[in-house]
């Protein structure tokens, strides 16, 4: 199953290509800003608004450690790292994405900031109660075993640390097929609201809150997939080099799940139980 989810998200000279598309764009590679990267970085419904608005409801602060549980581009790592002053480690699935992740960072001048290795959400390479606190962007809905994805994430949080998801949930049914995470059912796995917070509850967490952003999320990618329609905008959007040929039907897949009330996008905030390290 992890081979399978590796090889959907796995492209040649991502890196590479990124950094073409961006100097397509009209942005020097050797010059980028972390800001140059805003359109380009963020793998999930809403793009950089929805970290900007998920970021807001973590009880961020500087100097803390945090896990990025598939950390795809690195995109929300910069800007925690950037915006909060949070030192930021991301693991990811994909070594194509692993290598772009830490490519973009070096290139603005981030390396030092953020650090990215290639792991498994199911066995992650960390000791117990190491980190401050942990998040998840858009990666429960590739995993079938999610009782282990999340004791792992309360393992390595330390207690009074936080752990928080941004996932598509299951509303009323399924996805046309393919979706940006999945060509084939064998690789989607779907839950509903109540079935992750029952999983999360199950972990050992504190359910802090529970945030519909469905409606926002609906605009974003009906936006998304009406400007995708045209070739010239296409050639200039990173969507085809991160989805690959069939970009246009993900993104036009999801957007009309989302319009319809078979999917939505979920914010999860919870708390491992325990006084916090001062």
């Amino acid at each position: 199953m992890e081979e399978q989810v590796a090889a959907h998200y796995a492209r040649d000279d991502l890196a590479s290509r990124l950094l073409a598309l961006l100097e397509a764009q009209g942005r020097d590679p050797g010059r980028l800003r972390p800001e140059d990267l805003i359109g380009v970085e963020d793998m999930h419904v809403g793009g950089r608004k929805a970290t900007e608005r998920f970021a807001e409801s973590l009880p961020l602060q500087p100097g803390m450690e945090l896990l990025d549980i598939g950390s795809g581009l690195g995109g929300a790592a910069r800007l925690f790292a950037l915006a909060y002053g949070c030192r930021v480690t991301g693991i990811d699935l994909t070594g194509a994405l692993v290598r772009a992740a830490r490519t973009l960072s070096a290139h603005v001048g981030m390396g030092d900031r953020v650090r990215f290795e290639e792991a498994s959400a199911l066995e992650l390479p960390f000791a117990d109660a190491g980190f401050d606190g942990a998040y998840s962007i858009h990666v429960g809905m590739n995993i079938a075993d999610k009782p282990r994805f999340y004791a792992e994430a309360f393992r390595v949080v330390k207690p009074g640390g936080f752990f928080a998801l941004y996932d598509v949930v299951r509303l009323a049914g399924d996805p046309d097929l393919p979706v940006p995470w999945a060509e084939t059912p064998a690789t989607s796995h779907l839950a509903s609201p109540p079935e992750l917070e029952k999983l999360l509850k199950a972990a050992g967490f504190e359910l802090v809150k529970r945030i519909d952003r469905t409606a926002e999320g609906a605009a974003a990618m009906a936006e998304s997939a009406e400007r995708l329609v045209d070739p010239e905008t296409a050639a200039r959007a990173s969507a085809p080099v991160v989805m690959g040929e069939s970009f246009r039907a993900k993104v036009a897949n999801i957007a009309a799940a989302l319009g319809d009330g078979r999917l939505g996008v979920f914010e999860f905030h919870c708390r491992r139980p325990g006084p916090v390290d001062l």
